[in-house]
């Protein structure tokens, strides 16, 4: 049965010779009244905060994905510059297999700077996901405990 903190105010008890203080019930459902709204708040906090890291994770996927498209088209450009080198090499004297040489040196210095991206960018993707992940299950913890809390009482 769900209740709603107007519902725990409005509740109405049978008195009886001895009973509790209707005074003190009314208080103590009014405090009862006012925590359950503040579990709900919160939860609704929580949920508008998931949904803010969930368009924050889905933003660093794009990025990942941008990220390893570039990572192909910089290879794709780099084996296209080392076929043509090659073919001049063939071609020129000694003077342009020296000049292609130093095209495919760059190529691959600029080769390797992107992997190195590229595994730094995943690694703070991961660490991200695993901080989230952290997050996500502490507050989900919180949650189970109000709720058991509430459920207990």
């Amino acid at each position: 049965m769900r209740l709603t903190p107007l519902e725990i105010r409005k509740a109405t008890f049978k008195t009886r010779f001895r009973g509790f203080d209707p005074e003190e019930v009314l208080t103590y459902l009014e405090m009862v009244s006012n925590e359950f709204e503040k579990i709900i708040q919160e939860n609704e906090r929580l949920k508008e905060r998931i949904m803010v890291m969930e368009k924050k994770l889905a933003e660093y996927q794009d990025l990942e994905e941008s990220l390893k498209k570039a990572l192909f088209l910089a290879q794709q450009t780099s084996e296209q510059a080392l076929v043509n080198a090659q073919e001049k090499a063939q071609n020129i004297v000694k003077e342009a297999q020296i000049k292609g040489e130093k095209m495919i040196a760059e190529f691959t210095l600029k080769k390797s700077k992107l992997e190195e991206e590229v595994q730094r960018l995943e690694k703070r993707k991961y660490e991200i996901l695993q901080k989230l992940r952290g997050e996500l299950e502490y507050y989900i913890r919180v949650l189970s405990r109000e709720v058991k809390e509430i459920e207990g009482s």
